[in-house]
């Protein structure tokens, strides 16, 4: 008996300070702390680059069924697009931080990430949604696309150098023989 209890004051105490290790763990750091030190400019750790890369990873994986209904219709006109338009754009609704993230990761490279938050963009990159930093290829699924094409000119502004579009897209490196 005496040994019974004495084997239950040592499980008590260790359960206790397993619970206590737990508690003085890392804790990352919330999307609105986060948002904030984006905001204030100040210099982001390890650990805000976890939670962005977490919040837009978990947006890219919920929108990447939206993306294959879009990317899988003839044109913009069919019931299934407006639908799964609406949805992502709800979606996008929920995800209040999204723009800043997205863009401070765009401008990060990735030597700024750290290892593990390395390997998790490695991960979320097969999604549409997912922004890669600066330092990474523009789209890991299609070996033809160089890199994006982010600053077009504006449509007011004649120039001469044979642009022909306007608006956001990719650059593609493809050999004509």
């Amino acid at each position: 008996m005496k040994k019974s209890f004495t084997l239950l004051k040592k499980l008590i105490v260790a359960s206790f300070l397993l619970v206590i290790v737990a508690a003085c763990g890392t804790k990352l750091p919330t999307d609105s702390e986060v948002a904030q030190k984006i905001d204030a400019k100040e210099s982001l750790s390890e650990a805000d680059y976890t939670t962005m890369i977490d919040y837009c990873g978990k947006y890219a994986e919920e929108a990447q069924k939206y993306y294959d209904i879009i990317n899988a219709q003839p044109n913009d006109s069919t019931a299934e697009y407006i639908k799964a338009a609406d949805d992502l754009a709800t979606l996008y609704g929920n995800y209040a931080y999204l723009d800043a993230f997205r863009q401070t990761l765009n401008n990060s490279e990735v030597s700024q990430l750290g290892k593990e938050n390395e390997k998790k963009v490695n991960e979320y990159a097969k999604y549409q949604a997912f922004p890669l930093p600066g330092g990474e290829a523009a789209n890991l699924q299609n070996p033809n696309v160089v890199g994006d094409i982010e600053n077009m000119p504006s449509p007011s502004v004649s120039d001469s150098t044979g642009v022909i579009s306007a608006g956001d897209g990719e650059a593609v490196d493809m050999q004509v023989k």
